[in-house]
């Protein structure tokens, strides 16, 4: 690496040549390969020579990022430190956020407030409004709230980098169509893993030039139409125009002499876009008698002549618009049929239709279970999950519900299993971001900007010696950008950039959650899923529903338990603890008190019990090994306090059970007066 350093400091000193993206390869080398010291020394002799562009260098840290190493993290930020860029807010965050690594987000923002790295761009806005959602208490820059409000003058300005892409590429990705184009050009990384890469790092749209650079790597058609295929299965979509309609359509058709023709000839492929341009060069080629040429330019007009859908964007329109008609004409085993074929096709469903199913299956199902229509449940359960795996967000109430009729109908292993489920829809295995139903997203804070004094402090302008006094450091920020030289964007600093084009009050504007945001969180649809009522419930309905069931045969006791019904009565207390497990909040006295009340409930002799349950088994010293056992650990006081309690409740009880009471203790009288009597006889007692 020395001599290939030295080679390339003589060619930009002999012949003013710059290494093409030598500070990148290099760089990105060393941190892929985990030898963050080497990298951190070549970045220092690399920037003020071979300084990369902004959205280079933008990339590199925000493909780093993603991983959360802390040796890593600690060298990008020192790679972040001693740089002349500080417009990297708009690269960095969102990323992390698009891949779901909303901590990460939060932390790198701490880093560039601190030096005064601002969001200017509306990429920043979703993770922006999820912060002022969902954490409320951070208390949001002027700078930020500009952003998330829609008001994007505020500000220093912009890079003329991030305009330029804006402009280009209207609001769907932080980086230019070129740039990724010589991404998925470069032969250092394979076409796969850079589309992916780009993917996770927030690219949503590209256009001619990515397309040409993607198609470009691969041998034929076949191959070009694998990378599209990835593609959409990413979600990036490619911008509508002659070229890259013609790419997309000679790879789809498999014809490889039209597709490598289209891509080595020396027209410009904006010149494709234009009518009239390509008229005058089919005479033009009629003329010269270019049969090949011609041939291309005829097929692209063809193309260009009927612009329709692709072929995937066709079946896509059409399934949706015959799932739509099955549901006004309510027909369900249609609708079936059509939500079979999507998933086969892997075609996804329009909002419009999933909230109308929803609504369709929702119709005849409340929160009481109709025990002569049992299958009305299961189609409800069957196609919610359907559904839900579509990317669509399901109403907490619809979960609720699902889950409350399986609990009062006594189908516990079919209650796990959906609770399982749902908790996986909400933590999907790769991450990412994960849609909210409106009616579920947490209120628009009404936040004020902060007031930022004139004289804050921030460590791009003071840094603390030992003896706690702040002093001006020249070393962080002023000498850096004396040795390195003034970011070229730099020139004209009130520079202002486009408003956005979408806010959050736009009706195509979906709220996501990342999927690393706690279950704990008090917005989070998990914890308003599994709230304090229905785990109340769960607890209820195991021991009630069980109790008049036969319970456990004594030589199954010891087998190790599978599913939460082989904990019998104890049931509903160890599906919140499973729950608890994947990081649901499950307040410990709600289920300490609720157990309580319900083995009080259970010792009324009127209660519905099975007849092999006796006494013994509901004793406090066998309900406290059993729901300890289920719990995962000591959860109730000891078997003295347990039985007070259990006590306790019976004058509370006495209110809701009033019926059961008078039974009760009416019985309780007559064989006491009895018994008393026949012991005064015999022992002569009291």
């Amino acid at each position: 690496m020395e001599e290939l350093f030295k080679v390339a400091g003589q060619l930009l000193e002999t012949h003013d040549f710059s290494w093409p993206e030598l500070y990148l390869k290099v760089v990105h080398f060393y941190l892929a390969h985990a030898d963050y010291e080497t990298a951190l020394g070549w970045h220092f002799k690399l920037m003020p020579m071979f300084r990369p562009e902004l959205d280079s260098f933008g990339a590199l840290l925000a493909s780093c990022a993603i991983d959360f190493t802390p040796k890593l993290q600690i060298t990008l930020t020192k790679i972040y430190v001693f740089s002349p860029y500080r417009e990297l807010y708009d690269y960095v965050v969102p990323a992390l956020f698009e891949s779901g690594q909303s901590h990460a987000a939060r932390v790198w923002r701490k880093k560039f407030n601190l030096f005064n790295d601002h969001p200017k761009s509306p990429k920043s806005m979703p993770f922006l409004d999820f912060l002022s959602r969902y954490f409320s208490a951070i208390q949001l820059t002027k700078e930020e709230l500009a952003v998330l409000n829609g008001d994007t003058s505020v500000g220093d300005g912009f890079s003329t980098s991030v305009q330029n892409d804006t402009q280009l590429a209207t609001t769907s990705s932080i980086f230019s169509d070129r740039f990724t184009a010589r991404w998925f050009a470069s032969s250092w990384t394979s076409p796969e893993f850079a589309i992916n890469l780009m993917h996770k790092i927030g690219l949503r749209t590209i256009g001619y030039h990515s397309l040409q650079s993607i198609a470009l790597r691969e041998d034929d058609a076949h191959g070009v139409a694998d990378r599209l295929t990835q593609l959409r299965k990413l979600g990036i979509e490619v911008r509508s125009g002659a070229y890259c309609d013609a790419i997309i359509s000679f790879a789809e058709r498999g014809e490889d002499d039209l597709l490598r023709t289209l891509l080595h000839c020396d027209i410009h492929p904006e010149e494709f876009g234009n009518p009239e341009t390509r008229s005058t060069l089919l005479a033009s080629s009629a003329q010269r008698q270019d049969w090949g040429l011609e041939r291309l330019l005829q097929e692209v007009e063809g193309v260009a002549a009927t612009p329709g859908p692709s072929k995937d964007s066709i079946i896509y329109k059409d399934l949706n618009k015959h799932l739509s008609m099955a549901l006004s004409m309510k027909r369900l085993a249609k609708v079936r049929n059509v939500v079979d074929k999507m998933e086969s096709l892997d075609v996804t469903m329009e909002r419009e239709n999933s909230e109308a199913l929803l609504n369709h299956i929702f119709e005849d199902v409340c929160y009481h279970p109709k025990l002569n229509r049992p299958h009305v449940l299961d189609r409800a359960l069957h196609l919610s999950l359907r559904v839900a795996g579509h990317g669509v967000a399901v109403p907490v109430r619809y979960w609720q519900i699902l889950l409350y009729n399986l609990g009062r109908l006594g189908r516990f292993n079919d209650l796990e299993g959906l609770s399982h489920k749902i908790c996986e829809l909400y933590r999907p295995e790769p991450g990412g971001l994960i849609p909210v139903h409106r009616q579920d997203q947490p209120p628009n804070p009404n936040t004020k900007a902060e007031e930022l004094d004139k004289e804050s402090e921030t460590w791009s302008e003071y840094y603390s010696f030992a003896d706690g006094k702040k002093k001006r450091s020249h070393f962080k920020e002023e000498f850096w950008r004396a040795e390195i030289g003034p970011c070229q964007n730099e020139a004209n600093p009130k520079q202002k950039h486009h408003k956005r084009s979408k806010n959050r009050n736009d009706p195509n504007y979906k709220l996501r959650i990342p999927a690393d945001l706690p279950f704990t969180n008090r917005q989070h649809p998990i914890q308003k899923i599994f709230d304090i009522n229905l785990q109340r419930s769960i607890i209820r309905w195991g021991f009630d529903q069980t109790l008049a069931q036969q319970p456990i045969p004594p030589s199954l006791v010891n087998v190790k338990p599978v599913g939460i019904a082989d904990f019998d009565l104890a049931c509903g207390v160890r599906l919140l603890a499973v729950l608890r497990d994947k990081g649901v909040y499950v307040d410990t006295q709600i289920v300490r008190s609720t157990v309580i009340n319900r083995l009080a409930v259970a010792q009324l002799p009127m209660r519905p019990r099975a007849r092999a349950r006796d006494d013994r088994e509901l004793s406090p010293a066998n309900m406290k090994q059993l729901v300890e056992g289920a719990w995962g650990s000591q959860i109730l006081p000891s078997e003295a306090q347990l039985a007070s309690e259990i006590e306790k409740q019976k004058p509370k009880l006495w209110k809701s059970y009033p019926r059961l009471f008078e039974k009760s203790y009416d019985n309780h009288d007559r064989v006491s007066s009895k018994s008393h009597a026949s012991a005064t006889k015999q022992k002569g007692w009291f």
